[in-house]
């Protein structure tokens, strides 16, 4: 006769766990106890249309030595040579770094760290990003700790992977309606791709001129939601959205309901397709429900006032506007960004978020940036 005996599962938290940091802190605690010298794991992702890496998830997340952090991945780079060969890179003494020029090389040093492991991660065979392993210990990542190691780098990986691969289908999902719905709004797929790294970039400046206490996986998520604020428009006539003339008032009033539309449109696909639990699915609602409002309380659907609007939503809105304003319409020619800017500090005054756009105000060269990479083809 066998003795029946209940065992506690070490990664049960993983199951309530609510965003991808809080199930990272899971497996590294866990993790900790078969290997107590791995002091921190970091990882980065990958974007392939601007091939560069940016923080995305630590552990621990407070006192990180790095933070809201983006660099391009150079040919001939060692990260490169990792993600071509799918090998994992071991530096045994990472003092062999404390002369480097990268900031990132420099961070990690400085905040004490002796030795690292690093694993690429890859989805549909395309490089995804990276997982770090750091140790204050030098010589740390030796075979009996590799052993244990590689196993939880490959349970890391599929499961964010897999989280972010649902995130990023029901973007695509209505990045595809709003482009066919932008065709007739004279908007395109590369001001998807502005929208989304504007809104990256504002979030991000925010967050080191100590206005938001937004972490990487936050603002990952609001770049990966700002461009789906306007599928509510599926829901208006072509008649209205393709007009040339300003709208009559009842024709306004039509238009305005694409923010509730849009709303019920994500409630019904985060319902019936079950991303009731996707990190921060909740900015997705707001950024498409809310991103019309103004900070004096004129806006629509709700006449909400300051921060009563996510900010989420002000991000969008400020992007939006600014994306609008600088790219050529049937009606009008593009702006200069600096005549943007001019106008987006006018609207700070009473309607836009004026944080958001100082923010913006202050990336200027980024956003000169993500123009070049993301420019309309005529």
């Amino acid at each position: 006769m066998y003795n029946i005996v209940f065992r506690e599962d070490p990664l049960a938290e993983l199951k309530t766990a609510s965003t991808y940091q809080k199930k990272l802190a899971v497996v590294h605690e866990v993790l900790k106890k078969r290997c107590p010298g791995i002091d921190r794991i970091s990882i980065a992702l990958y974007d392939t249309k601007t091939q560069s890496l940016a923080t995305f998830l630590a552990s621990p997340s407070t006192g990180s030595p790095l933070r809201n952090y983006e660099v391009v991945l150079k040919e001939g780079s060692v990260l490169q040579k990792i993600a071509l060969e799918s090998t994992p890179r071991i530096v045994s003494d990472l003092r062999v770094y404390e002369d480097h020029d990268a900031t990132h090389s420099r961070a990690i040093v400085g905040h004490g760290f002796a030795s690292s492991y690093t694993h690429p991660m890859y989805h549909n065979k395309e490089l995804a990003g990276f997982v770090f392993l750091n140790s204050l210990h030098n010589y740390y990542f030796r075979e009996r700790i590799l052993e244990q190691v590689e196993i939880f780098i490959h349970l890391i990986s599929e499961m964010i992977l897999n989280d972010l691969a649902s995130a990023r289908a029901l973007a695509a999902a209505m990045r595809t309606s709003v482009s066919m719905v932008q065709k007739h709004d004279h908007e395109t797929g590369a001001h998807l791709e502005r929208m989304s790294r504007y809104s990256r970039l504002i979030a991000r400046s925010l967050v080191n001129q100590g206005t938001a206490s937004l972490d990487d996986e936050q603002i990952e998520q609001i770049a990966l939601f700002s461009p789906l604020h306007d599928v509510g428009k599926i829901g208006i006539p072509d008649r209205i959205l393709q007009k040339k003339t300003r709208l009559d008032s009842a024709e306004r009033e039509v238009m305005n309901r694409h923010t509730m539309v849009g709303r019920q449109i994500v409630d019904d696909l985060i319902s019936n397709f079950g991303f009731e639990k996707l990190p921060y699915i909740d900015y997705l609602r707001e950024i498409t429900e809310l991103h019309h409002e103004a900070m004096d309380g004129s806006g629509y659907p709700h006449g909400l006032r300051g921060e009563e609007i996510s900010l989420a939503a002000r991000i969008t809105s400020v992007s939006d506007i600014f994306d609008a304003l600088t790219t050529q319409r049937p009606y009008k020619h593009p702006w200069s960004n600096e005549h943007a800017f001019a106008m987006l500090q006018l609207l700070s005054i009473d309607k836009l978020d004026k944080g958001c756009v100082d923010a913006m105000m202050t990336v200027s060269s980024e956003v000169t940036k993500v123009q070049q990479q993301f420019a309309e083809v005529h």
